[in-house]
């Protein structure tokens, strides 16, 4: 009864003991960090979003779960075409609605790939690399709903030391992605 007891009291204190170890996190301690935040329904995410795809030079990396809004798909086409990289990795399951903006640009040739998340669920990532200096994240979906009726999202950070960051968990997502199709 006492090693029942023991066993019984003990597990729970292990079990908690090591499911909150302190993952290895990046941290960046910067004094040069800009950082813009927006609010949705109707905070501007959209206007913000192709502003910063407006300026961009040279790249931009998108990590997206759903994209139906063809003002900033309209945007990533002028920035294509004025000699900007783009390459998308977006789910495979919302890809496949009719007002996904996708196979649009993938027409035009910007290189985009689909994949289903590393364990096989969602690829549920919203986020976007500029120029490998700023990035985009939050809730906010690329959609007309995320602006107009949910309430999201969204910041617009400069800081290279971040977009580093951002940008291998985007190479890891493009070469996954680039095995699933």
């Amino acid at each position: 009864m006492r090693k029942a007891l023991l066993i019984l009291f003990t597990f729970p204190i292990l079990f908690f003991t090591f499911s909150c170890q302190e993952r290895t996190t990046p941290v960046i301690k910067s004094n040069n960090v800009e950082i813009k935040a927006f609010f949705s329904p109707r905070g501007g995410c959209s206007a913000a979003i192709i502003k910063t795809i407006n300026q961009a030079q040279t790249s931009i990396d998108i990590a997206i779960y759903s994209f139906t809004n063809r003002k900033i798909a309209d945007a990533l086409i002028k920035a294509y075409k004025r000699g900007v990289k783009i390459r998308i990795v977006s789910d495979k399951g919302t890809a496949r609605g009719r007002r996904c903006v996708l196979p649009l640009l993938e027409n035009l040739g910007i290189p985009v790939r689909y994949k289903r998340g590393s364990g096989g669920g969602l690829m549920h990532n919203k986020y976007a690399v500029i120029d490998r200096k700023i990035v985009i994240t939050g809730s906010f979906n690329w959609t007309k709903s995320a602006e107009y009726r949910n309430d999201e999202n969204l910041l617009i950070i400069n800081n290279q030391d971040l977009a580093k960051i951002y940008e291998e968990n985007f190479k890891k997502l493009w070469e996954l992605a680039g095995l699933e199709n």
